[in-house]
C-alpha cells in the first residue's frame, strides 16, 4: 500500500473530492488546495511527495505555483503533474519547461488514470519505494569515482580502514526531512569509525 504524500490543486470542488477520495482509497495521504496561494501555504506547512496541479484556477493559477515552487530550494525537488484541459498545448509546454514531471488531460483522464499517473511518476523517481531502508555498499579501490572518495575523506590507503585494515562500506541512510534522499556516510565496518 501506498504512504506517500499527495498535494491535489484543484478549483473545481467536485474533481478535487473526487480526486482526493479515489488517492485515499489507493492509500495515498492526501491534502487539498482550491487554488494557487492556498497550494503554497500547504507546501509551505507540510512536506509532499508530489504534487497534482490544476493549470487554470483563480487568484494564482497552476504555472505561477509551478513557477513559485521550482524557485523555492525547500519545493523545487516535487514532483508535478499538470491537470489540464484540451487546448492548452502553450501551457503544457511552458509546464514542461519549468520542471513539470508529467501531465493528464482532464477531459479524458479517470480517476483510475489520475491515480496510475502519479504511482508511475513517483515509481520513475523512486519516491516511496524503499522507504526506510538502510544501504551499505563496499568501495572498491579503483573503480568509478573511487579517487574523489579517496581525496574527500582523506583516507591515506584508499579505502581502507588504516586502524582495522579492513575495506570501507557506504552507508545510506534515509534522510527523514527529504522523502526519497538518503545521508551518505563512509564507514568501516569493523570499528565503525565514520570517515565522511
Amino acid at each position: 500500500m501506498a504512504s506517500e504524500r499527495i498535494l491535489v490543486v484543484e478549483d473545481t470542488e467536485l474533481l478535487r473530492r473526487i480526486y482526493h477520495d479515489k488517492l485515499v482509497q489507493e492509500g495515498y495521504q492526501v491534502l487539498t488546495a482550491g487554488d494557487g496561494l492556498e497550494a503554497l501555504a500547504v507546501l509551505r506547512a507540510h512536506p509532499m511527495d508530489l504534487v497534482l496541479l490544476d493549470l487554470i484556477m483563480p487568484r494564482m493559477g497552476g504555472l505561477d505555483v509551478l513557477e513559485n515552487m521550482k524557485a523555492d530550494p525547500r519545493t523545487s525537488s516535487i514532483p508535478v503533474v499538470i491537470l489540464t484541459n484540451l487546448g492548452e498545448e502553450s501551457a503544457i509546454g511552458r509546464a514542461v519547461e519549468l520542471g513539470a514531471a508529467d501531465y493528464l488531460i482532464k477531459n479524458s483522464a479517470k480517476p483510475a488514470d489520475v491515480a496510475e499517473k502519479i504511482r508511475l511518476v513517483l515509481d520513475s523517481l523512486g519516491i516511496g519505494v524503499v522507504c526506510g531502508t538502510t544501504f551499505n555498499l563496499v568501495i572498491k579501490d579503483r573503480e568509478g569515482d573511487a579517487e574523489c572518495f579517496i581525496a574527500d575523506a582523506k583516507l591515506p590507503r584508499r579505502f581502507w580502514c588504516p586502524a582495522c585494515e579492513v575495506e570501507l562500506n557506504v552507508e545510506m541512510v534515509p534522510n527523514a526531512s527529504r522523502p526519497g534522499w538518503y545521508d551518505a556516510h563512509v564507514i568501516c565496518p569493523k570499528c565503525g569509525r565514520d570517515f565522511a
